[in-house]
C-alpha cells in the first residue's frame, strides 16, 4: 500500500496547537507492507531527496505512527516500512507529521479502514513524539485530512481556497528543534498580552467561519508564540513588514520555524518582492507560491 501525505504548516499565528493547514508544497510518500508479527514496525528503506535526515529502524515517526494504528486497531501484525522523503526536514513543513500521517492511513487502509478519523488522527500524533517528545495533532491532522484543520474537542476541516506566499529560509536550526522551540515558550504571561492574542485567534477563527481572508490574515498578523520565537528566525520582523507593505494579508511563522507563512491575493508580486528582500537581508531562502492542499490519498 503507497500513500501520498502533503507538508502543513500550523498555527497561523495565534492558533497554537490547535490549527494546521495542509499545503501543496511538498509531498510525502509511504510504502508499507504487513506480515505476520507482534505489533511492531520498522523503516527498512528511505529515498528521495531529504533521505539523508531521516533514520532507518524503529525512531522514525512514520514507524512509530504505524505501531500505534496497529495497537488501535488491535492487531499483532508488523509493518515494513519505505519512505520517499519529499519534505524537507526541520523547516515548520511537519516533515516528521508526513511521514506518520501517511503510514497511519496506509496501515489503516490495509485493516479495512477500521479507525475513525479521530483515533487515525491520534494514531498518526503519536509519531510526533520522535521529533518533539509530545503527540500533538496540529501537523499530522491536515497532512491526513487536508485543508484547514481545528483541533478541540472534536476535528474541524474547513476547505478553504486559499493561497501563500512560502519562505523557507536554508539556515541552521537548533538539533530537536521542535522541542527547542517549544521550550523557549513562556509558562507567564502578562494579561494584556493573552488578550491581544485571543484577539487575533478569534479574528482569525471568524474570518475562516466567514470565507473573509481579509479578517482571516488580520488574525494571522499577531500570536504572543510568534513574538518569542521570532527572535530566533534572523529577518523576520524585516519580512514580515515588507510583505505587509506590498499587500500581504496576513504573515506568521510556519509551526517552529524557520519557514514564514504569508497569505496573499496578488501572490506573485509578492513572491518577487520576498525574493529580494531575502536577498538585501543576506538570507538564503526558497521562494514558493502555495495553496491549501488535499489530504493523505492511496497511490
Amino acid at each position: 500500500m503507497r500513500v501520498r501525505a502533503p507538508c502543513s504548516s500550523a498555527n497561523l499565528g495565534p492558533g497554537y496547537d490547535l490549527l494546521g493547514i495542509a499545503l501543496n508544497a511538498f509531498q510525502d510518500i509511504v510504502e508499507v507492507e504487513l506480515v505476520s508479527g507482534e505489533g511492531e514496525a520498522r523503516v527498512v528503506e528511505v529515498t528521495g531527496p531529504y533521505s539523508n535526515s531521516v533514520p532507518l529502524g524503529r525512531s522514525n515517526s512514520a514507524a512509530e505512527a504505524a505501531i500505534a494504528t496497529l495497537r488501535f486497531a488491535e492487531q499483532r501484525l508488523d509493518a515494513k516500512i519505505r519512505i520517499w522523503k519529499g519534505v524537507p526536514p526541520g523547516r515548520g513543513l511537519g516533515s516528521s507529521g508526513v511521514s506518520a500521517a501517511a503510514a497511519a492511513k496506509a496501515v489503516n487502509e490495509m485493516l479495512g479502514g477500521v479507525l475513525t478519523e479521530e483515533e487515525l488522527v491520534k494514531a498518526a500524533s503519536e509519531g510526533e513524539r520522535m521529533s518533539s517528545g509530545y503527540p500533538h495533532s496540529d501537523n499530522v491532522a491536515p497532512s491526513l485530512l487536508g485543508g484547514l484543520v481545528i483541533l478541540s474537542s472534536r476535528i474541524t476541516v474547513f476547505k478553504p481556497d486559499l493561497n501563500f506566499v512560502l519562505v523557507i529560509p536554508w539556515i541552521e536550526v537548533p538539533e530537536s528543534k521542535t522541542k527547542f522551540m517549544r521550550e523557549v515558550l513562556p509558562n507567564q504571561v502578562p494579561f494584556e498580552q493573552f488578550l491581544k492574542h485571543c484577539s487575533h485567534l478569534t479574528h482569525l477563527l471568524l474570518g475562516l467561519a466567514k470565507g473573509d481572508a481579509k479578517l482571516l490574515g488580520e488574525g494571522m498578523n499577531y500570536s504572543l508564540i510568534d513574538e518569542v520565537r521570532s527572535r530566533f528566525i534572523p529577518g523576520f520582523s524585516e519580512l514580515k513588514s515588507e510583505a505587509l507593505k506590498r499587500g500581504a494579508l496576513g504573515v506568521s511563522i510556519s509551526g517552529a520555524g524557520p519557514s514564514i507563512l504569508i497569505l496573499c491575493e496578488e501572490c506573485e508580486e509578492l513572491r518577487e518582492a520576498m525574493r529580494g528582500k531575502c536577498r538585501e537581508l543576506g538570507i538564503p531562502a526558497s521562494v514558493l507560491r502555495v495553496s491549501t492542499a488535499d489530504g493523505a490519498s492511496i497511490i
